[in-house]
C-alpha cells in the first residue's frame, strides 16, 4: 500500500511539472521601446502593436507578455534573458548578430517633419546638406542619406524621443526632423507639449520610404520555436486590421 501511495505521489508531482512547463511554453516574452501609438505602457492595452499582437497570440492559445526598455538596450538584454524570446520592432537592417527576423507583420512610411512656414523640396539626399535634421537615436536615418553621406558631412542632431525632436523642430533648432508619419500624426494630436504647435508643423510631401518591421527572435532555444510559433500564426492583413481597430477604438477624438 505504501508503495502504491508513492508512486501516485511521484506520478502526481510528474504530471504537475510536466503541466508548469506546457503553461510556461505559452507565454511568449518580447522586449519593446516606448514608440506610441504602436507601444508605450502608458496606452491602453500597451499600445496599438502590443493590442494587435497579444489578440492573435490569444486566440490561438499563447500569452504575451511584454516589457519596455530603451531599443538599444534591448538586444543586448534579450540575448541576456533566458525568459525572453527577442525584441520588437525590427527591420532587416539592424538585426543584430544572434537574431534571426521573423516575417513582416507592419508596413509604414517614413519622411521629414517640417514646419509650415519653411517648406523644404528636396529629390536627392545631397540637396539636405544646408538643414539641421534631427534623429532619435536608434533610427536608422544613415539609410536614407546613403550614399551620399560617404562623401558629405550632414548636419543630424540626435536626441532620445520623437516628441524631444518635434519640439526642436516646433522652436527652429532643426529644418527637419525624421520620423514615422503615423507617429507624427499621434504626437501632435495628444501631447500636451505640442498641441500650441498644432498649426505650424507638417510632414514634407517627399515619403522616404515605407519600412518593413517584424520580430527579432533569437537564434536559439525558445526563440527558435516562438520564431516558428510567430510565422505560423503572424498574418499581415490581420496585424493591420488590428491594429486600425485600436486607432478606432482608442485614438480617435
Amino acid at each position: 500500500m505504501v508503495h502504491k501511495l508513492l508512486f501516485l505521489l511521484l506520478t502526481a508531482c510528474a504530471w504537475s511539472q510536466q503541466s508548469l512547463a506546457a503553461k510556461a511554453s505559452t507565454v511568449i516574452h518580447l522586449l519593446t521601446m516606448e514608440a506610441p501609438p504602436f507601444m508605450s505602457n502608458s496606452l491602453p492595452e500597451q499600445g496599438a502593436a502590443v493590442y494587435a499582437l497579444r489578440q492573435i497570440y490569444k486566440k490561438n492559445g499563447y500569452d504575451l507578455k511584454v516589457t519596455f526598455t530603451p531599443y538599444l538596450r534591448a538586444k543586448i538584454q534579450a540575448l541576456q534573458k533566458d525568459d525572453v524570446s527577442g525584441f520588437f520592432p525590427a527591420a532587416q537592417e539592424n538585426i543584430a548578430s544572434g537574431y534571426v527576423l521573423s516575417k513582416i507583420m507592419y508596413v509604414t512610411p517614413w519622411g521629414f517633419a517640417e514646419r509650415k512656414d519653411k517648406p523644404i523640396i528636396w529629390n536627392q539626399p545631397e540637396d539636405l546638406l544646408p538643414y539641421k535634421i534631427g534623429n532619435v537615436m536608434g533610427y536608422e536615418l544613415s539609410r536614407v542619406l546613403v550614399p551620399a553621406q560617404k562623401k558629405k558631412k550632414f548636419h543630424i542632431e540626435n536626441v532620445s524621443s520623437d516628441e524631444q525632436n518635434l519640439l526642436k523642430l516646433a522652436k527652429k533648432r532643426v529644418d527637419l526632423a525624421f520620423i514615422d508619419a503615423t507617429m507624427f500624426e499621434y504626437l501632435m494630436k495628444s501631447s500636451p507639449n505640442l498641441r500650441p504647435y498644432q498649426n505650424e508643423l507638417q510632414m514634407n510631401g517627399k515619403i522616404i520610404r515605407m519600412d518593413e518591421y517584424g520580430v527579432a527572435f533569437k537564434n536559439s532555444g525558445k526563440g527558435k520555436e516562438h520564431l516558428e510559433t510567430f510565422n505560423r500564426l503572424i498574418q499581415k492583413e490581420e496585424f493591420h486590421r488590428l491594429v486600425e481597430l485600436y486607432f478606432k477604438t482608442h485614438l480617435t477624438d
